[in-house]
C-alpha cells in the first residue's frame, strides 16, 4: 500500500494491526512524523518530566513461597 497524503500514511503507520516491518514514507511524512514526535515529547516532558524523573518502581518482594490460591 502506498498512501497518498501524509495524514493516510500517518493513519497507516499507527492504526494498522501488522507486524513491525518498516513501511517506506516520504522525506516529507518522516520529516512531519519526526516533529508530531518531537513536539508531543517536548509537551509531555514540560508537563510530567518531573514527576516521571523522581518516580522509583517498588522493590520486587519476593516472600520465597508460593502465591496463595485464589480459589
Amino acid at each position: 500500500m502506498n498512501p497518498a497524503t501524509i495524514r493516510e500514511t500517518i493513519l497507516f503507520a499507527f492504526t494498522r494491526n501488522a507486524g513491525v516491518a518498516e513501511i517506506e514514507l516520504t522525506d516529507e511524512t518522516a520529516f512531519m512524523i519526526m516533529s508530531i514526535l518531537d513536539d508531543l515529547w517536548l509537551w509531555f516532558d514540560t508537563v510530567y518530566g518531573d514527576q516521571a524523573r523522581r518516580y522509583r518502581p517498588p522493590e520486587d518482594l519476593d516472600t520465597g513461597g508460593d502465591p496463595p490460591d485464589p480459589f
